[in-house]
């Protein structure tokens, strides 16, 4: 089935790499937060994840570019990562597992998509 794009500006805004790739950082960071002993590391990984997220959104929406770099694949598990950090914040486990197990994941699957071709340049 055919997608319909309505805006593509927008479309290209929640399926770009990068955003995708800096939002995950900054659920691992903040994930990293809750289990370690110094909370200033994590905290600065994820303030300064989340400028460069506002830095890369104003030049989409100030600057607008031509075309943008899209990964549907890590669109698809940026979402698992929030409804991941959503549970596990809900439920403030004890085990440091949990807290272990997405930075492992994040670093396969930002490793796989670095290795594997599942890029798409976007023309706006």
């Amino acid at each position: 089935m055919a997608q319909i794009i309505r805006h593509r500006r927008l479309h290209a805004f929640f399926q770009s790499k990068v955003l995708n790739s800096l939002m995950i950082v900054t659920i691992v960071s903040l994930l990293a937060m809750q289990c370690c002993t110094s909370k200033l590391m994590p905290l600065v990984c994820a303030g300064t994840a989340m400028l460069f997220f506002i830095g890369y959104t104003l030049w989409i929406w100030i600057k607008k570019p031509k075309s943008i770099v899209i990964n549907n694949w890590i669109s698809n598990l940026n979402s698992s990562f929030v409804f991941y950090y959503l549970i596990i914040s809900a439920s403030k486990s004890t085990n440091e597992w949990w807290y272990i197990f997405p930075a492992v994941s994040a670093i396969c699957m930002l490793f796989t998509a670095m290795v594997t071709s599942h890029d798409e340049v976007f023309k706006i």
